[in-house]
């Protein structure tokens, strides 16, 4: 986030950006924390496990493929949570209204991750957003709609009929009426 987009989005007041720059620092560092904390864990994991890898040489000859084998599903379920997130980031830029809807319409086997790009995407909800448009949010604003106060003009009882009823009320328990 950098300062000329909180101008964009209107806001002017050099405090609020300031203030809105500094929230958002805190969070940075502790997300930058939380990396490092993650890495350097990864990294005593990595090591580890080559020790581990190099006293199993005696005891399973079939290791190596088991190892290999294990490495490749989970670089698979790694790249199946990259390309969910980036679908759903694509989808939520395409202003979709419910992800998981349009992802139900979408034809899978057609789409596939470039980066942070899905190739195909686009072609597919030009179809979607033709026969299922109530799915995205419109790029057209809704009607203005004006708000009114109370209309001006002659006072009604109501007040009148409160101040009766709340006497009556009072001379019934008692209370007597109100001075």
């Amino acid at each position: 986030m950098k300062r000329e987009d909180l101008t964009a989005l209107g806001i002017s007041d050099e405090a609020t950006v300031q203030k809105i720059m500094d929230l958002h620092g805190a969070d940075l560092t502790k997300l930058q924390n939380n990396i490092t904390t993650l890495t350097t864990e990864r990294d005593g994991f990595k090591t580890q496990l080559d020790t581990a890898n190099g006293k199993l040489v005696g005891y399973d000859p079939d290791w190596k493929s088991k190892a290999d084998t294990a490495a490749t599903e989970a670089q698979k379920k790694i790249d199946a949570l990259k390309f969910d997130y980036a679908l759903n980031d694509a989808l939520k830029a395409a202003k979709a209204k419910d992800v998981v809807a349009v992802k139900a319409h979408l034809n899978m086997d057609g789409l596939k991750q470039n980066g942070d790009e899905i190739v195909g995407l686009n072609d597919q909800l030009t179809k979607i957003k033709e026969s299922s448009g109530f799915l995205f949010e419109d790029d057209k604003p809704g009607p203005a709609i004006k708000i009114s106060g109370p209309t001006p003009g002659a006072k009604t009882d109501a007040a009148t009929a409160n101040e009766k009823m709340n006497s009556a009320i009072r001379e019934a328990f008692g209370g007597g009426a109100q001075q």
